[in-house]
């Protein structure tokens, strides 16, 4: 699973990492993280401003394809909508739909109303709104809220200790959201199981992300309120939500940590 595919890249690597690609020392072997750090230093605008030839472009780079594949797909897409229609096709067609829809809607209920997931949305909101209270008074500090969003703070505030709490409000914000959304598609795999392997499985590994992101989250801070003590009250009650979600996750995937991902782990492979 470490080896790289005929392009040099690790399949599926993308799947189970932080998504932080310009610290990843697998950034070149990863066909996302490749694409990220191309579009580094591009405008804001620049993909909304893409030509659909651009978007071709990368899709082909994203999936290791090369132009007579591309030809192969248009063929078979054009092939299929000029095909003559089939009243019993379309209708059988239409019925798996329903039911697909009818088993998707029932497993997203049973996933929103596990407490993992409610947590995490609650652990969401807070931090949001911890931050919205607090970010002006926060880059009036010199701290820099995103890596790449700091050259507007003068040089005499990037001090160590403010570099130290730029890296804590960065790590808390960066995972706010990942732990939410982790923790929904964990829950969404568990429940809708279909993998061979209890331990190697898709859900399995997102769990073990999750609890990687909530670990780092936990630790950042810690660090966040012994620079700002006077924060410490209110970092209280997402500080414990955090824990409280360690503990589900260990509870709701204990062989989370046995999963070996691509790449990362390869050392425990051998």
């Amino acid at each position: 699973m470490h080896t790289p595919d005929a392009q040099g890249y690790i399949p599926f690597i993308h799947n189970y990492c932080d998504r932080r690609c310009e610290r990843c020392r697998f950034v070149r072997q990863c066909r996302v993280g490749a694409l990220d750090v191309d579009d580094v230093g591009e405008a804001e605008d620049a993909v909304a401003d893409e030509t659909p030839e651009d978007l071709r472009k990368r899709l082909m780079k994203l999936m290791g394809l090369s132009e007579e594949d591309m030809a192969a797909l248009d063929a078979a897409e054009e092939e299929q909508e000029n095909g003559p229609a089939d009243p019993v096709e379309d209708a059988r067609e239409k019925a798996e739909m329903a039911e697909w829809k009818r088993e998707r809607e029932a497993l997203d209920r049973q996933v929103d109303a596990h407490p993992l997931s409610g947590m995490g949305s609650t652990y969401l909101d807070l931090v949001h709104a911890w931050i919205e209270a607090r970010e002006e008074a926060l880059k009036a500090r010199g701290v820099q809220l995103h890596h790449r969003m700091g050259v507007d703070i003068p040089a005499e505030l990037h001090t160590p200790e403010v570099l130290v709490l730029s890296e804590a409000v960065q790590e808390v914000l960066w995972f706010h959201t990942m732990i939410h959304v982790k923790l929904q598609r964990a829950l969404h795999g568990k429940l809708d199981d279909d993998d061979d392997d209890p331990v190697q499985s898709d859900w399995n590994g997102t769990a073990k992300v999750c609890v990687d992101a909530v670990d780092r989250s936990i630790a950042a801070w810690e660090t966040f309120v012994e620079l700002l003590p006077e924060e410490a009250d209110d970092a209280l009650p997402m500080q414990e939500l955090l824990r409280r979600i360690r503990k589900g996750l260990d509870a709701e995937f204990p062989d989370a940590l046995t999963f070996i991902r691509p790449g990362f782990d390869a050392h425990m492979g051998g």
